[in-house]
């Protein structure tokens, strides 16, 4: 009877102690391999940190800073990253050439509201006084883009394109990065550049400029991404419910963000600054041409979704700029995956409007 009750107590000591062992291990946060554009303001991922929206759902980001969503997206396809930043182009490509990743989101929308405030991602501007109008005005003449790989780049090969300018001969595109191109505007290295809205508004402060074209009108869409969420489908395959932990938290940023917005509480602005260590007047800048944006997609789309017309559209200039076959069929479903999405969208009791898909 004694050795009965020892072994049973030693049994519940051994069961005891694997269930602790079990419930510690729950407790350990899921790391995440997540890459993003350095020296680029992301208010959805800086958010969910600092907020501690991610840490609710258990996950740890380690970040890796990238030059570009091209090397991130070929991040992704080799398995080196998780999930990462990039673009639809790029991740419409690298899926239609086999790679192994698909869009689960947006990240930063690139519009015009209702009320006709532009937040435009990408902007092309030039110097007043030489007579350009429209990016036809620069056949022979030099376009910087943020790189030959990048989305912008193909948005103004097909603008060439289809407006039988050749982009290989009749205009020079000049890779320069986001940073530097306001310098090599003023400088005269280029006529043009096609940078992002900080990129204007920090030229606009040297020189007179005039934005010419912006990248949503040249996408011929009504809502553009200037960043999507992009993962490694074995990735996806194997931690389905960890991709929808990190889809809630960049879920809930967002709605703190669009009632910061609404609101107009100092707080979304001054977490931004904090996190990217900008000066008062840098971050007033940001927050206006950009990040006072959060809130008014909605009125097009749904909170962080790939809209399906966007999809077709920038399949369609891949083709246009030769990177695609014409004759290749890519169905929605095959460069996203928009599932992990609505569940996590359904589970915060978050509507979801299968028109503005």
């Amino acid at each position: 009877m004694i050795r009965f009750r020892y072994a049973a107590a030693l049994t519940g000591l051994v069961l005891s102690f694997h269930v602790s062992a079990a419930l510690a291990q729950d407790a350990k946060p899921t790391v995440v391999r997540f890459g993003y554009l350095i020296g680029i303001p992301f208010p959805t991922l800086f958010v969910a940190e600092e907020q501690g929206f991610l840490k609710a759902e258990n996950i740890q980001l380690d970040k890796v800073t990238m030059a570009g969503s091209g090397p991130i997206t070929e991040a992704l396809v080799a398995g080196n990253l998780d999930i990462g930043n990039t673009t639809p182009m790029l991740s419409i490509l690298a899926t239609a050439k086999g790679g192994k990743t698909v869009m689960i989101g947006a990240n930063e929308q690139s519009f015009t509201d209702k009320a006709g405030k532009s937040y435009e991602a990408g902007i092309v501007a030039v110097r007043q006084g030489e007579n350009i109008k429209t990016l036809s005005d620069l056949k022979g003449k030099r376009i910087a883009v943020n790189d030959l790989g990048s989305y912008h780049n193909y948005l103004v090969r097909a603008y060439f394109i289809d407006h039988q300018i050749n982009p290989d001969k009749d205009v020079t595109i000049v890779p320069i990065p986001f940073g530097q191109m306001g310098p090599a505007l003023v400088q005269k290295e280029v006529d043009a550049i096609m940078g992002s809205a900080d990129d204007f508004e920090q030229v606009k402060k040297r020189i007179p400029v005039d934005a010419i074209d912006t990248a949503t009108h040249l996408e011929q869409v009504d809502v553009s991404l200037a960043g999507a969420l992009g993962v490694n489908t074995d990735y996806l395959h194997a931690h389905r419910d960890v991709v929808v932990r990190f889809l809630r938290a960049f879920l809930k940023a967002r709605q703190w963000l669009d009632e910061k917005v609404a609101t107009n509480d100092p707080a979304a602005p001054e977490l931004i600054a904090k996190v990217m260590k900008y000066t008062p007047e840098r971050s007033q800048m940001f927050w206006t041409t950009r990040g006072s944006s959060y809130g008014k997609e909605l009125d097009f789309v749904n909170q962080l979704d790939v809209q399906k017309r966007l999809v077709v559209r920038d399949t369609q200039i891949l083709k246009t700029v030769g990177l695609l076959k014409p004759e290749v069929d890519l169905p929605y479903e095959k460069v996203v995956d928009i599932a992990p999405l609505r569940e996590a969208t359904t589970s915060l009791g978050i509507a979801w409007d299968e028109a503005k898909h």
